[in-house]
């Protein structure tokens, strides 16, 4: 007499047999995150709001680059000068990563220009497919006006170093949100590029928010 134990194992796999006989078709397992990313060439799995984020955050960066790059000329003080060029070190470098990412993907690459920074939030960041709409204006979190933009091109002197360091804050904290409305879409986050991209940028940036508050302190508005 079979054991139960051995009968019940042989009706469980008729049965898997016999049902797929019954679709034409044999049955089959979720592939794993390794499966597929073997299937898509070595490229791990990814969302429209992965690829929407990274657009979006190239002119995003794009914007602090420029930002950074009015330094210089514009007379701003040491410290200001050394942050400003680390931020737009650090920055480019994350733009050619991003670039990178996409074009790898077969996905639209903005320019990350200045033409491409001006018109930042046509970038390709649908704040709709990551949840937010930034107060419903279009514009990406933390993007400077226009007529911020002036001001701070416009500034010199320990004016500027004001102007940079408020606007930089609210800059990177809008970074800092675009991580956020991106870790809340479903799906999102789970290339390990991605995800390590974006935690890098929260890390980076939070900290650069602590030591330009510090700042500010010392400095009186314009």
């Amino acid at each position: 007499m079979t054991p139960p134990v051995i009968r019940h194992g042989l009706t469980v796999a008729v049965l898997l047999v016999l049902g797929a006989c019954a679709t034409g078709r044999p049955a089959t397992r979720p592939l794993t995150p390794a499966q597929l990313a073997a299937r898509d060439g070595g490229i791990p799995p990814y969302t429209a709001a992965d690829v929407a984020f990274m657009q979006g955050m190239i002119g995003h960066h794009a914007q602090a680059v420029t930002m950074s790059s009015f330094a210089v000329a514009n007379g701003a003080g040491p410290e200001v000068k050394v942050l400003a060029g680390r931020i737009s070190v650090a920055q480019t470098d994350e733009i050619a990563f991003m670039k990178t990412w996409l074009s790898r993907r077969k996905q639209a690459v903005p320019a990350g220009d200045m033409a491409d920074m001006a018109h930042a939030h046509h970038a390709g960041m649908d704040m709709a497919t990551m949840g937010g709409n930034a107060a419903g204006s279009g514009m990406m979190p933390g993007m400077l006006s226009p007529a911020q933009m002036d001001t701070l091109q416009a500034a010199k002197g320990p004016a500027f170093d004001w102007y940079f360091l408020t606007f930089m804050i609210q800059h990177h904290r809008g970074a800092i949100s675009m991580v956020d409305e991106l870790m809340a879409a479903k799906g999102a986050a789970n290339d390990d590029d991605v995800f390590k991209f974006v935690s890098d940028v929260v890390a980076d940036q939070s900290t650069e928010i602590d030591r330009m508050e510090l700042l500010l302190k010392s400095r009186p508005r314009p």
